[in-house]
């Protein structure tokens, strides 16, 4: 597939190109990524210091041949990449999941390879919750992964990862993976910047039979919100 040039190619550059190894766990795996649709926000005048929003991933495939990751992520698109990764491998077993289950945790991506927070299992209809803050310092980076409607936490991650100028989904297949069956539905998103950016929403960008409703924002372009967010699934 090929992308816009636009805020999830920027989300992307490092991961297609730079870095050839992804995930550490359960075990390496030379990259090889097909992607599904997306939808995009950047690159920002201004920097983001927050960003929020709730994920219903709907099932897996029922067979998994490869690995298949589902993420909301923000980069500046030459540093590290920020992304909760819901995911599915020919074994989910290692996090308790079942076969119509994901694992859930918070990552970071970046020239040292991937590091991790601790695991959680999400059903197909569960609502997670994904946030990213920015700390006092400018530089620390904290992921909080909860469920929505119980308030469990799924996975937490602090990092020191600098300044996010784009925020993206993603859908990432890969080593020949089953794609995803299932829509996958964004709920409230919510980026917030340093400074406003009345022109952060002219940026937004989709692909792949992505689609979105509710773009608006607030404090001159501060705030700015999306109240859906829908994947198709890569095979219909």
């Amino acid at each position: 597939m090929l992308l816009k040039a636009s805020t999830l190619t920027l989300l992307l550059a490092t991961l297609s190109t730079a870095f050839p190894n992804h995930f550490s766990s359960p075990s390496k795996t030379k990259r090889e990524d097909t992607w599904g649709g997306s939808v995009s926000l950047g690159s920002t005048k201004s920097r983001i210091i927050k960003s929020e929003t709730t994920i219903i991933p709907g099932l897996p495939p029922s067979k998994q041949n490869g690995m298949l990751f589902l993420w909301p992520g923000m980069s500046n698109g030459t540093g590290d990449l920020i992304q909760t990764t819901l995911e599915q491998w020919p074994d989910n077993s290692w996090c308790g999941a079942s076969k119509t289950q994901w694992c859930v945790r918070a990552s970071l991506f970046g020239s040292f390879g991937q590091l991790d927070g601790p695991a959680g299992v999400v059903s197909a209809n569960d609502q997670v919750k994904i946030v990213y803050t920015r700390s006092a310092n400018g530089k620390t980076w904290t992921q909080d992964v909860t469920n929505a409607q119980t308030g469990k936490q799924l996975s937490t991650f602090s990092h020191d990862s600098g300044h996010m100028t784009g925020w993206g989904t993603g859908t990432e297949c890969n080593g020949g993976c089953s794609g995803t069956v299932s829509e996958q539905k964004y709920m409230n998103t919510i980026i917030t910047l340093e400074a406003a950016d009345p022109t952060f929403g002219n940026t937004i960008a989709k692909a792949g039979g992505a689609s979105y409703t509710g773009l608006s924002s607030s404090e001159g372009g501060k705030v700015w919100k999306i109240s859906s967010i829908s994947i198709p699934p890569m095979v219909k």
